[in-house]
Formats: C-alpha cells, structure tokens, sequence
C-alpha cells in the first residue's frame, strides 16, 4: 500500500509486522494501531488555538473545534473540515464517508441527520466559529466545491466530487459521544471512493 502522507489505517496483518516486538514507546508519527487506544500528546498538530490538522503530498485534512466546545449538553455536536484533494484520483464523498470515533471504548458515530440538527439549531453561530480566516493562507491556491451537508435555507448538497488540486469546506454534525466530551479525544475519519486508505485526525474538545 502506498503511503499517501497522511496518518492513514493499515490492515492489522500489514501493521503488526511493521511494529517493533518488544514494548516502546509509540510516537505520533507512526501509524496507530485501530482499536488501541492512544498513548498522551498524541493529538494531530494545530494549524490554530482551535483548528487540528494533517497535511501530506496528496492530502490535506483538518478539524475544527471552535464550535464544538459550546455544545457539551446537547445531543449534536458540530465539526468544522475542510479537505483538499491534491491527488490526481478524484475524490466522491458523501454523508457515509465520515465517522467519528473514540479511540478508548472504540464507540463510533455517523453523521446526524438534517432534520436533528435543523430541530437542535445553532447552526449560524457555528458556522460564524468555523476560524476562516486561519484557514484562508492554506486553501486560497485551491478551487473550492459546494458542499452543503446541513443546509438551512440552501439545498442539501451531500455527494461531493472532489478533482485533483480542490478542496470542502463546512460544518458536519455527529451525535454527542457518550461521557465526558470537554476536555477528550476523539478521531474524525473519512473513507471514499479514491482514497487507497481512510484518512483521520486526532483532536481534543477543549474546555469552553
């Protein structure tokens, strides 16, 4: 399997023969085990106080937190991406290929529905703590493609096609993960049609 730059999932035959036998201590750098939890500090590098990311040749990857924070006793919480494919394979995402993870009980959820975030609301202030301006220096070389997976007044647009050197951008919503959230770490993944493995970001909800 190719390595595309990324922290990415490697089948667990592949991995264990990759891994050292002895115990040592597991960097960030190397790809995780799936179903181990993460050891401390292990988190995806900041591109801002709030924004996590991963960047490789082929992909860049980030998750947004600024929002998420506020929303510790609701039952959706939000997640502010942007990806840019800047591979030559097309990228085809759609609602199925994100999933939020906990790497500690393995516990994983797919995205809400519209009509769940539509009833929670909330999603003007959200979108106005999406960091834009954090954001704008990395993706302006970019073309950007619609993408509308929550729509308020503007029409659900959810199976995006993403060509060579364009990039998404928005606000994505999963179910609260069960138990603490301030303060946890969680994984955003996204597997689609043109991706050789999935991709992830390791981030924490911050305290509000």
């Amino acid at each position: 399997m190719k390595a595309i730059g990324l922290r990415v999932l490697l089948p667990a035959a592949l991995l264990a023969s990759l891994l050292p036998t002895t115990p040592a201590c597991r960097h960030r750098s190397e790809t995780p085990d799936p179903g181990i939890p993460y050891a401390t500090g292990t988190t995806s590098p900041k591109l801002a106080t709030y924004i996590f990311k991963e960047e490789g040749k082929l992909y860049f990857f980030t998750v947004g937190v600024n929002a998420t924070r506020f929303h510790d006793k609701d039952a959706f919480i939000p997640l502010a991406v942007s990806l840019v494919n800047k591979a030559k394979t097309p990228l085809e995402i759609t609602r199925e290929s994100f999933s939020l993870r906990d790497p500690i009980n393995g516990a994983r959820y797919g995205l809400a529905s519209v009509q769940e975030i539509t009833r929670q609301g909330k999603q003007d202030h959200d979108r106005r703590l999406m960091d834009l301006d954090h954001l704008a220096t990395k993706l302006e070389i970019f073309n950007r493609v619609s993408s509308n997976f929550f729509p308020q007044a503007r029409v659900l647009n959810d199976h995006i096609q993403l060509p060579n050197f364009t990039y998404l951008l928005d606000t994505i919503y999963f179910p609260r993960p069960e138990g603490e959230l301030l303060g946890k770490t969680f994984e955003l993944h996204v597997e689609c049609k043109g991706l050789e493995a999935p991709l992830f970001v390791v981030f924490t909800v911050p305290e509000a």
